[in-house]
């Protein structure tokens, strides 16, 4: 009996077999479970947290004072001090320069000599006018007797006691006198005219005085304040000319720093620290009023310069705001003055905060505020709009969108969108499906 055929059947049954088990409802219930895998993800509850809220700019540290020695006299430099190098210390007073006083001192001379003279010629005017004022007296006293003479004589011509030519002799006389008194009165009328002359001529040596005692004091120049040289061009023995700026110091009293904010994070700042209809108020007032509203915050103000691994902080003030918004950066500057610039924390000693020195100033909040802060690394962008992904309470992928305000550090503060109890999602899923089931792993607030 010939029984090949019936091989074909066992490969047939086998195959049925598969087919039966691959379609059992076992299996497509394990195929189910396999679409719907868990993803594990790094989680964190958020929460009211209290924080300090603050702004930082930047920027480099100026002397609040400076001085540039610039000569207003000519002449040679008989004297430099020893002091006066880059880097050197000078203190408030010290002689610095000394331009030769010679050429000064012998005008201030001249001058005096010219006012000395200027005054005897006055002292002599008002002898003249005395002595003038005297003489007219006497001479109008004799013109009366002249006259009296005339009429006499007229009246002895009348009764023909005397001749003609006597009678116009007295005439002759007269006339001299009147000529003689009205000389003296013309003299006496051009006296204040002269006196005047001399009053101006005495003011114009006073003030060459004046100027003579300027330019002597101009040749020797000391520092009105107390600070280092920044730059010198002046040695002993050169000739130096009216104008030259011969030394630059600037001053170690205190310094400021124009430190350049962006405007977002001094809104920020503002939306931490007043209700919303302050903040449409700051909005809608003019930039010195806006500047004292923040004033009013009571701000503190402090400087850090890094040096290697070490930061070093100085308290500052907050004295004013420096012109308009940078076209450019889109910044605007605010001014802080700093105290005592050379000393530094003193927990922390460390290097003097010099000029030039590029450093962070940081506004912050006088006491610590309530704020609902999630990492930086949470938020998610799409266009304008910032989300985070959530966790649901079925422990779904979910999505929220939020407005976002100051930032901290590693940290920002969340304005809308979120709420205490809400579960964010710290991983970075790629692709990141909404709905798909997750494994949070909670992580603790940093």
């Amino acid at each position: 009996m010939n029984l090949r055929p019936l091989l074909f059947f066992p490969p047939i049954a086998v195959g049925i077999a598969g087919y039966m088990w691959l379609t059992a409802p076992e299996n497509t219930a394990d195929k189910a479970t396999i679409a719907e895998a868990v993803t594990a993800v790094r989680a964190l509850t958020v929460g009211q947290t209290m924080a300090t809220p603050s702004a930082s700019g930047y920027g480099r540290v100026v002397a609040e004072d400076s001085w540039s020695a610039i000569s207003q006299v000519q002449g040679r430099a008989t004297f430099v001090s020893g002091n006066l190098d880059v880097g050197g210390f000078l203190s408030e007073g010290t002689e610095i320069i000394r331009i030769d006083p010679r050429d000064y001192e012998i005008s201030l001379t001249r001058a005096k000599a010219s006012l000395s003279s200027a005054r005897a010629a006055l002292q002599e005017l008002e002898a003249s006018e005395q002595n003038t004022r005297a003489t007219i007296e006497l001479e109008r006293r004799i013109e009366d007797l002249r006259r009296d003479e005339l009429t006499r004589q007229k009246t002895l011509l009348k009764r023909g006691s005397v001749a003609q030519a006597t009678v116009d002799a007295s005439v002759r006389t007269l006339l001299a006198q009147e000529k003689v008194l009205l000389g003296l009165e013309n003299t006496f009328r051009l006296l204040p005219a002269q006196r005047a002359t001399l009053q101006a001529t005495i003011e114009t040596r006073i003030v060459e005085i004046e100027e003579a005692e300027r330019a002597l004091a101009n040749t020797s120049l000391s520092t009105p304040l107390t600070g280092r040289v920044t730059s010198h061009n002046v040695s002993l023995g050169q000739f130096v000319r009216i104008g030259d700026t011969l030394a630059t110091i600037e001053g170690t009293a205190a310094s400021e720093v124009v430190a350049e904010f962006q405007i977002e994070m001094l809104g920020n700042l503002f939306f931490m620290l007043r209700d919303e209809q302050a903040r449409l108020e700051i909005a809608s007032i003019e930039v010195a009023d806006a500047f004292e509203r923040l004033k009013s915050l009571d701000l503190r103000a402090e400087v850090y310069l890094q040096s290697g691994d070490q930061t070093f902080s100085w308290p500052a003030q907050l004295v004013r705001l420096d012109a308009s918004t940078d076209p450019a950066t889109g910044t605007v500057g605010l001014v802080v003055r700093i105290d005592n610039p050379t000393r530094p924390d003193p927990s922390l000693p460390g290097p003097p905060l010099t000029n030039g020195s590029f450093v962070e100033v940081r506004l912050s909040a006088p006491e610590p505020v309530a704020s609902l802060r999630i990492p930086r690394s949470a938020v998610r962008y799409e266009g304008d709009m910032a989300f985070v992904y959530t966790v649901d309470a079925q422990s779904k992928l979910g999505r929220k969108d939020i407005k976002t305000s100051a930032v901290h550090g590693d940290t920002i503060v969340v304005a809308e969108g979120l709420s205490d109890g809400d579960t964010i999602v710290l991983s970075d899923m790629r692709p990141a499906v909404i709905g798909m089931r997750l494994d949070p792993i909670n992580m603790e607030t940093e």
